[in-house]
């Protein structure tokens, strides 16, 4: 065994410790300068953040609590301008000049706020310190707390979840919060810019101008990712609390309808233009919004008159006071059915014939439309009335003359009907087929005509003739009547198909009688 000498021993254990030392001291060198923060000795109750650029690589734990959940692609950095911005309305904008300033505090919007942001610039970190004077704020019991942050959870996920584009702006236009369909627009229409905070405004100056005490619809275009490409929204902006609350529903389905639906309406005021039939139509609220040009013609009404969507009663008043409708006894009772017909035409049931004093004469009716509106068509029928008149005298005329006629006369269809017959056949036969409701064959008339006369093939013949469209001669033929006398029958073929028949009564024959022997003369003698 060697020996082993103390002070070698010694010196050896004193190097192992400098070592030793010397290597802790660099590696915690090392591993502050990346994992340092000057933050993470701090009280709960302080409301500390630290960034590098977006990233948040620490942070309280009271001042996590103040971040909203992640819920997409944001970063930690709209995230926590997302929580602030409400109260600092410039936030942003303020913390772009931290690097070059080193440190800057900036002041919220209401000048009664007390809460405050310090910002500092360390190491290429951006450490953020919020602090409030405010006097402490009474505790909330667990149920109340849970209450509102359930309530909070609602809100987001509305805001979220909503199918239209919602935001929020500064005094100065920078928006400080949007929703998720409103970003998800910006990274669909602005690539580049999709990370960028704030977001590229998508409407420009519009929601500005579109912000008043009364705000109202607006609907506006913007260009969308193809060349020819143009997405409508209906745009809503409030100012609420110094600041412009905007919403903008998507509208391309219903600017695509109203296009549609006016191009619908060019063709059918084009395609009504050449009727000779006046139309009106009027809408739910019972004002004029369509009419085509025989309406004026029909109505003596001006366009502009017309063009000015007068109210259906307003209408009927106007035609009222220039006798293009009847002349009612009395004005109330007028306006009761005027009344009337705009409930009967709601339900498409009216029709009526004017007429007129001028001696025209009107064919209205009345249809219903979808959605509640109504149609009233105007038609002259005064040159169909005349035809009817003239026809009417012209067959009263054409039946004086049979009934006139000595002979039985009656005519039968193609189709073998009674169509017209004289008073000497209801004499004749007993039966008047004009006063009949049922209509009369010549099976029922030959049928009748037997009933008062000797049998005879005659009948038989005459109902084959009436029935056969080739055979078309004039032919006679004879029957006897019950009492004797004898009935000459002559069958006339008409146009059309038709066949008349006449009756000639002969008179009975007369009985000879025998003659008496004179009386003989006497003389006087005798």
């Amino acid at each position: 065994m060697h020996g082993f000498e103390p002070t070698a021993f010694g010196l050896i254990i004193a190097t192992s410790i400098v070592a030793a030392g010397f290597t802790y001291w660099f590696l915690s060198r090392g591993m502050s300068k990346h994992t340092r923060s000057p933050i993470t000795a701090l009280p709960e109750n302080e409301t500390v953040y630290l960034f590098d650029d977006t990233t948040l690589i620490d942070a309280s734990p009271n001042a996590r609590k103040h971040l909203p959940r992640q819920t997409g692609d944001e970063t930690d950095w709209q995230r926590f301008i997302t929580a602030f911005s409400p109260r600092f309305s410039t936030l942003a904008n303020d913390l772009r000049t931290l690097a070059e300033s080193g440190s800057l505090t900036i002041l919220p919007d209401d000048p009664d706020d007390q809460i405050r942001i310090n910002a500092e610039w360390q190491d290429g970190f951006a450490r953020l310190s919020v602090s409030e004077t405010t006097p402490a704020k009474p505790v909330i019991d667990p149920v109340n707390l849970s209450a509102l942050e359930s309530e909070l959870e609602t809100l987001r996920n509305t805001a979220k979840l909503a199918p239209y584009l919602v935001w929020k702006e500064t005094r100065d236009g920078n928006i400080n919060w949007a929703n998720t369909a409103y970003l998800d627009l910006v990274t669909t229409l602005h690539p580049k810019s999709a990370k960028n905070w704030p977001p590229k405004h998508l409407f420009g100056h519009l929601a500005k101008t579109a912000a008043s005490p009364q705000p109202e619809m607006k609907r506006v275009s913007i260009k969308g990712q193809k060349p020819d490409e143009v997405l409508w929204f209906d745009l809503l902006c409030k100012k609420t609390n110094g600041s412009t609350l905007c919403f903008a529903t998507p509208a391309d389905a219903i600017v695509q309808a109203e296009t549609s639906l006016n191009g619908f309406v060019q063709t059918l005021t084009k395609t009504f233009a050449h009727l000779s039939i006046g139309l009106a139509v009027f809408d739910k609220n019972r004002q004029l919004a369509l009419f085509n040009p025989a309406l004026t013609d029909l109505t003596r009404l001006p366009i502009d008159f017309l063009s000015a969507r007068p109210t259906l009663f307003a209408f009927l008043d106007r035609l009222r006071e220039n006798q293009m409708m009847p002349e009612p006894k009395d004005y109330k009772s007028w306006r009761h059915q005027m009344l009337a017909l705009e409930e009967a035409a709601a339900d498409g049931t009216y029709e009526e014939t004017w007429t007129l004093p001028g001696g025209q004469t009107y064919r209205v009716n009345g249809r219903p439309h979808p959605d509640g509106a109504v149609a009233l068509l105007f038609e002259d029928i005064s040159a169909e009335i005349s035809l009817t008149r003239n026809f009417r005298e012209e067959l009263e005329v054409g039946q004086a003359v049979l009934d006139a006629l000595e002979d039985a006369v009656v005519v039968f269809s193609q189709t073998g009907m009674i169509t017209i017959s004289n008073a000497a056949y209801a004499s004749l036969w007993g039966v008047d087929p004009g006063t009949s409701f049922a209509e009369m064959s010549i099976t029922d008339a030959t049928r009748s005509w037997q009933d008062i006369c000797d049998p005879t093939p005659l009948w038989g013949h005459l109902r084959d003739f009436v029935g056969d469209p080739d055979d078309r001669r004039n032919w006679f033929g004879d029957a006897t009547l019950d009492d004797g006398r004898q009935l000459e029958c002559q069958i006339s073929p008409l146009a059309g198909g038709a066949t008349m028949v006449k009756f000639h009564v002969k008179p009975a024959p007369k009985k000879p009688t025998k003659k008496r022997n004179a009386p003989r003369k006497t003389s006087a003698k005798a």
